[in-house]
C-alpha cells in the first residue's frame, strides 16, 4: 500500500509520467492484440515468419536511422533550453533528411537481398516474398521514430510516445481486426500505420509554439558538436541494442523450426514489457536530462535521475512479478501452443528484473554527451551476445536464446549504472 501511495503521489505531481504510461498502455493493447490475432489467424508457422519479418525491419530501420533520432532529441532540447530556435530547427531538418536517405537505401537493400537471405541464411525460401514485401515498412517506420524523437526534443514527450509507440499498433490492430487474414496483408497494414503515425507527428511539430527561455537559462555555454558527431556513437549504440534484441530471434530461426521462433518471439516480446515502462519514463525525462546538463543544473539533474529510477521501480516490479508468477497464462493469452516458451519467459524475466532496478542510465549518458562510452559498453554486450550465442543457441535452442537475452540485458544495466557513477557522480 505504501508503494501504491508513493506511485500515486508521483503520478499526480508529475502528470507527464502518468500520461506517458497511459500512452504506453495504448501501445501494449495494440501490440498484444496484434500478436494475438496474428498468432491465431496465421498459425504457429506463418506467425514465426511474421516475427522474422518484423524483427528484420526493426534491425534494418535502426541501421537506416544511424543514431540521428537520438542526436536530434539531444540537440533540440539543449538548444531550446537557451532559446536557440533556429539551431534546433536545423538539427531537426538535418536529422530527418539523413534518416530519409538511410531509409530509402535500406528499403532497396531489403528488396534486393530478400530471397538470398531467406534461402541461404534462414533456410526458408518461402519467407522470401514476405521479406521483400516487408521493405515497404522500413521507410515509414524510420521516419515515424525520427519524427517522434523530434517531438521529444520539443519537450513533448507524451506526444512523442503517442506517435512512435501508441498510434501505429492500434491502427495496425484495427486493420487486422477488420479482416486482414494474410501475412502479406499484415505487413502492408503495418506500413500504412507507420505512415499515418508519421503524418500525425509532422502535423504536431508544425503546430508547435516555442516557449521563451527563462533569464537564468540564457547564458551561452560552448557550442554543441556537429549533429553527425553526436549521431555516430549513438547510432552504433542503437544498432547494437536492436541487434541484441534481434540476434537471438534470427539465429534461432537458423537452428529451430518456425514454431519455436514464433513461441520464443512471443515470450521475448512479453518480457520486453518492462522496456515499455523504462522507455516511457525515460523518454519523458530525456530532454530534461539534456537541458539541465546544458545549463549546469546539477542538483536538479540528480533529483530528476533519482525520481526517474524510483518511478520505474514502482511501475516495473509488478510487471516482472506477473511474468514470474503467471508465465503460462500470459503466453496462453497470445494463442494456444505458445505455452512451450514458459521456461524461456521465466529466464528472461530475471534479466529484466536487473534492468528494472538499474534503469535509464543509458539515457542519462546519451543525453549528457557520453555516447562514446555507451558505444564501448554496447560493444561489450555485443561480444557477449555473439560469443555465447554461437554456443548456447545451437546447443539449447529456445532456452539458449533466453539465457543469452537475460545475460546481455543484465550486463547492459549494470555497465551503464557503473559508468554513470564514474562519469556523472553529481547526477547520480
Amino acid at each position: 500500500m505504501m508503494a501504491l501511495r508513493s506511485l500515486l503521489r508521483l503520478a499526480l505531481s508529475h502528470w507527464a509520467y502518468a500520461a506517458a504510461l497511459v500512452v504506453r498502455g495504448l501501445e501494449l493493447v495494440g501490440k498484444l492484440g496484434l500478436y494475438m490475432l496474428a498468432a491465431r489467424v496465421l498459425g504457429a508457422h506463418d506467425a514465426g515468419l511474421f516475427f522474422l519479418c518484423i524483427t528484420w525491419v526493426g534491425l534494418i530501420s535502426t541501421l537506416a536511422r544511424g543514431g540521428f533520432e537520438k542526436a536530434i532529441m539531444r540537440h533540440m532540447a539543449a538548444e531550446l533550453a537557451l532559446g536557440r530556435v533556429a539551431e534546433a530547427h536545423r538539427a531537426l531538418f538535418g536529422g530527418v533528411a539523413s534518416a530519409f536517405a538511410g531509409g530509402a537505401l535500406a528499403t532497396l537493400f531489403t528488396l534486393l537481398l530478400a530471397q538470398p537471405l531467406s534461402t541461404h541464411v534462414f533456410g526458408q525460401p518461402e519467407l522470401g516474398p514476405s521479406l521483400a514485401l516487408s521493405a515497404a515498412v522500413i521507410l515509414p517506420q524510420t521516419l515515424c521514430i525520427v519524427i517522434g524523437h523530434g517531438l521529444s526534443g520539443l519537450n513533448r514527450g507524451v506526444a512523442s510516445q503517442f506517435v512512435q509507440n501508441g498510434l501505429w499498433p492500434v491502427i495496425t490492430l484495427a486493420t487486422v481486426a477488420a479482416g486482414v487474414q494474410s501475412l502479406d496483408g499484415m505487413l502492408l497494414a503495418l506500413a500504412f500505420a507507420n505512415a499515418a503515425s508519421t503524418a500525425c507527428g509532422v502535423a504536431l511539430i508544425l503546430t508547435h509554439r516555442h516557449a521563451p527561455p527563462s533569464e537564468d537559462e540564457a547564458q551561452a555555454p560552448d557550442a554543441l558538436p556537429p549533429l553527425w558527431r553526436t549521431a555516430f556513437p549513438l547510432g552504433m549504440v542503437e544498432v547494437v541494442q536492436v541487434s541484441l534484441n534481434s540476434i537471438p530471434v534470427l539465429v534461432l530461426g537458423v537452428f529451430a523450426p518456425p514454431s519455436d521462433v514464433g513461441a520464443f518471439s512471443v515470450a521475448s516480446r512479453i518480457s520486453m514489457l518492462i522496456w515499455v515502462v523504462i522507455l516511457s519514463i525515460g523518454t519523458i525525462a530525456a530532454p530534461n536530462f539534456a537541458s539541465l546538463h546544458r545549463i549546469g543544473a546539477w542538483d536538479r539533474l540528480r533529483a530528476l535521475n533519482r525520481r526517474v529510477r524510483l518511478v520505474v521501480g514502482l511501475c516495473g516490479l509488478p510487471v516482472i512479478a506477473a511474468m514470474m508468477l503467471f508465465p503460462t497464462f500470459l503466453l496462453h493469452l497470445i494463442g494456444p501452443g505458445f505455452e512451450m516458451a514458459r521456461p524461456a519467459l521465466l529466464v528472461m524475466s530475471v534479466g529484466q528484473l536487473v534492468n528494472c532496478l538499474l534503469p535509464c542510465q543509458d539515457i542519462l549518458l546519451a543525453m549528457t554527451g557520453h555516447g562514446g562510452v555507451l558505444r564501448w559498453l554496447n560493444a561489450g554486450q555485443l561480444a557477449t551476445c555473439c560469443l555465447l550465442g554461437a554456443v548456447l543457441i545451437p546447443l539449447y535452442g529456445m532456452m539458449g536464446a533466453a539465457a543469452l537475452t537475460a545475460l546481455f540485458i543484465a550486463q547492459g544495466a549494470i555497465g551503464t549504472t557503473l559508468a554513470a557513477r564514474r562519469l556523472l557522480p553529481r547526477a547520480v
